[in-house]
């Protein structure tokens, strides 16, 4: 039986803008990721914490920002699989730390 989160827009909001503002106070405009690429489970199965996955893909950290960045430069709209693809971002740099 699974329970389900109640997550308000408001609250993911406040997360993510504290987030913003931790970035915002790094003394430098950019950094450097020094990781690219990293396990990938596919959605079906990440989720399926009773089964062991069984197609594990290798993903990569450029080729997401990349992807990423044609929104930026106004080549694309927003699309759902933009928050996976931000999230292993927002990962690596949780596992590296920010000064």
């Amino acid at each position: 039986m699974e329970n389900k989160i109640k997550i308000t827009k408001d609250d993911l909001k406040n997360i993510l803008f504290a987030l913003i503002n931790k970035l915002e106070n790094l003394d430098d405009n950019s950094f450097s990721l020094n990781k690219d690429l990293y396990w990938n489970i596919p959605d079906e199965e990440l989720y399926n914490v009773y089964e062991e996955p069984k197609e594990i893909t290798i993903g990569s950290i450029k080729e997401d920002w990349d992807f990423l960045q044609q929104i930026s430069h106004g080549k694309r709209e927003v699309i759902g699989y933009d928050f996976n693809k931000t999230s292993s971002i927002l990962k690596l740099i949780g596992y590296i730390g920010l000064k």
